[in-house]
């Protein structure tokens, strides 16, 4: 008795079970079941074999939690245990990394791990469904059955979860011979959709001007409002602008508008070698820099991110823009109507110099005496600097229109730091990206190595199937083969040398050996290094890089023409 006693004060109440332990094990196996949850959403989307996976994946994590209580020390135990779950993460890695890429896992991760909807959102409406939001955020109400706006309301469902889906820049909406024809735009290619009913059309667009409060009694003067639409938890902010004809009303909406010039220079996807040079220069002061995108390139894009890399605090910038499209923090942004003629635009542009601004940006220049008066101004003020937006499709054609508007060579280049020229173009959606076998000769056109290119990747042709033989459709693309864009840029830095080659014709075969003289690449090198990469096909450099004929700048004192607003 008294040694059943000792034995049991000897003993520590709980010393047979580790808090410590218990926890870690615990965040493990929550972690391997989050896990766990993650791959079998995103194997979908990588079309990779989803029930094998989630069997094989399962089968390792329970080997790893029963070696835990098998092994002879916890030691042991826990490093099997850490080895499986490890190895299963990692081997799902791997096999993504083969079969799509991991180039959008950070966002499928993000997804993923998101918190959980609020009730509101709950309440907000079911799965798919597409929530409008009026004034002050409210939701407004679905129509019922035998409502007369109910069909309308269908026609916007199936209308805004479109173009949301893919992202679309933008979705125009005309009235045709009894039904309106639909247009979606995703990055910056046109699509046909299915027609509406006219009337049914027209009801959907007085649904969307109630959201927009917009005048719903007026069909016929042009109107600009904005709404907010929720789809799956996503809010979306949506411009609609609407305008009046004797066929009916015509609709334009464009998704989420400030978004899409919010990115900074290190987001545009520059290549890392030209980025270091442009930023060297945004560093130093004084010069006029082209910056220079065919229409619908990301001009208006480019040239902000370029603004946001100064320090606006510290120095003074402003813009003179035919196109503002967003507020930029710190900018003062002076607007002008599109179709201002060159003497309004000169006006403009010498009141800006009387203000000694320390960086100007200005969209579009038509006037050739505007051109010369922002010559003169960083002539005189070396410390200045000016960046000029143009329509050209290359360095060259950049440096041809300068010259053209400036009309002196000399007066031309004289404070000519830098051109920047790039264009946009598609990238291969990830998930359903098809690999081929480079034909060797078409390589060797290309100026490709055949001995070190052994495969590309082409857009898919074919509906993808089940091995069972049934159609899905790529959720990640939306069936378009196409996701996201990527931008090619030329950077020509105008020395000494490049000044000597304007001054002496500034043929363009004098500035490309000039340029080549920089160990500069073309834009086609820099597009053909992406199809290199896998991130695009050769079909799509050669639609992003047609020649574009650059419109020639007008003469003074004639009326600049009024241009489209997508920049």
């Amino acid at each position: 008795m008294q040694f059943g006693v000792a034995v049991m004060a000897a003993l520590e109440v709980g010393g047979y079970i580790s808090v410590v332990k218990c926890v870690v094990v615990a965040l493990i196996l929550l972690g391997w079941a989050k896990g766990l949850t993650f791959i079998d959403k995103d194997a979908k989307v990588a079309r990779l074999p989803r029930e094998m996976l989630n069997s094989v994946f399962l089968a390792v994590g329970l080997i790893g939690f029963a070696a835990l209580f098998l092994m002879p020390t916890f030691a042991v135990g826990f490093s099997i245990l850490l080895l499986a779950v490890l190895g299963t993460f990692g081997g799902y890695v791997g096999l993504r990394a083969k079969k799509v890429g991991l180039a959008d896992l950070k966002q499928s991760l993000a997804a993923s791990f998101a918190k959980k909807k609020t009730a509101e959102e709950e309440e907000a409406g079911a799965e798919g469904e597409v929530q409008v939001m009026g004034k002050g955020g409210v939701v407004l109400a679905v129509p019922s059955e035998q409502d007369p706006y109910r069909p309308a309301y269908e026609a916007t469902q199936t209308l805004l979860s479109d173009v949301m889906r893919k992202n679309a820049d933008r979705v125009d909406l005309r009235p045709a011979e009894g039904q309106a024809a639909v247009q979606i735009t995703v990055d910056g290619v046109a699509y046909t959709g299915a027609p509406i009913d006219l009337a049914v059309s027209q009801a959907a667009i007085t649904y969307l001007k109630m959201a927009a409060g917009l005048d719903v009694n007026d069909r016929r003067k042009p109107q600009t409002g904005v709404f907010k639409s929720r789809l799956d938890g996503k809010r979306h902010e949506l411009e609609i602008t609407t305008m009046g004809s004797t066929s009916g009303e015509s609709l334009r909406l464009v998704l989420n508008p400030k978004k899409r010039f919010e990115r900074s220079l290190s987001e545009i996807e520059m290549h890392p070698a030209q980025l270091e040079v442009v930023k060297k220069v945004i560093t130093e002061p004084g010069g006029i820099v082209l910056v220079a995108t065919p229409k619908g390139q990301g001009l208006t894009s480019l040239t902000y991110a370029i603004l946001r890399s100064h320090d606006a605090f510290l120095t003074h910038i402003q813009t003179l823009e035919r196109f503002a499209e967003i507020d930029l923090e710190g900018i003062t942004q002076t607007k002008m109507a599109p179709n201002a003629s060159p003497a309004e635009e000169l006006k403009q542009v010498e009141w800006l110099i009387s203000q000694q601004i320390d960086i100007i940006m200005i969209d579009q220049l038509t006037n050739p005496q505007s051109a010369r008066e922002l010559v003169s101004y960083v002539a005189s003020s070396p410390d200045k600097r000016i960046y000029i937006g143009m329509r050209a499709g290359n360095t060259f054609d950049a440096i041809k229109q300068w010259r053209k508007l400036v009309g002196d060579d000399a007066h031309a280049v004289k404070t000519l730091r830098m051109v920047i020229a790039g264009r946009l173009m598609r990238k291969l959606c990830i998930a359903c990206k098809v690999a081929i076998q480079p034909d060797p000769e078409t390589l060797r056109k290309l100026n490709l190595d055949p001995q070190r290119i052994t495969k590309l990747f082409i857009e898919r042709k074919e509906p993808m199937k089940t091995d069972k033989g049934v159609v899905v459709p790529c959720e990640y693309c939306q069936e378009l083969r196409f996701k996201g864009r990527i931008g090619v840029f030329e950077i020509f830095d105008i020395d000494d040398d490049a000044r000597q080659a304007i001054l002496s014709g500034g043929t363009e075969t004098q500035l490309k050996a000039s340029f080549r003289k920089q160990r500069a690449r073309f834009m086609q090198e820099m597009a053909l290094m992406q199809v290199e990469a896998g991130e695009t096909s050769v079909q799509e450099v050669l639609r992003a890089m047609k020649s574009d004929a650059p419109p020639a700048p007008p003469a003074a004192g004639a009326p600049a023409a009024a241009t489209a607003r997508k920049r």
